[in-house]
């Protein structure tokens, strides 16, 4: 009998637990992706707007508004994303790094470190640059 209860206790938590990271998914306002750090930064809203920033520079870009899903991206960078830990606490000290800052509601943010992920940040950049916004004048 003690044997059933301990596991529905445990299914409970592992139930609340997935229901718990789902909750956190959908309070996303926003995710920032700098790779390598200091050079291209991408930041996508859940409102569907997007901007590209270049190293320290203020201007940025508008991207066509839509072009990312941030449900999507957040799925994608999930198996990349590691602790910000100092350099010497780096799986691989040789590695390439960027950022990755995810803003929750109530201004809540996580920064995380991404390593060696040229191609994967390559494909955002493109079809960030190919969707940029042009104004008309």
């Amino acid at each position: 009998m003690d044997r059933y209860i301990n596991l529905a206790a445990l299914m409970v938590l592992l139930i609340l637990a997935g229901t718990g990271c789902k909750k956190d998914a959908s309070t996303i306002e926003s995710i920032s992706i700098d790779f390598p750090h200091g050079e291209t930064r991408l930041l996508v809203q859940r409102n569907g707007e997007a901007f590209l920033f270049y190293g320290a520079l203020p201007q940025h870009q508008k991207i066509k508004n839509g072009t990312f899903d941030i449900d999507e991206l957040y799925e994608q960078l999930q198996e990349r994303l590691h602790d910000n830990v100092p350099r010497e606490k780096w799986p691989n000290l040789q590695s390439r790094a960027g950022m990755v800052q995810i803003r929750f509601h109530g201004k809540h943010q996580r920064d995380y470190l991404i390593f060696d992920e040229e191609v994967f940040t390559d494909r955002l950049f493109t079809k960030a640059r190919t969707n940029v916004f042009l104004q008309m004048q």
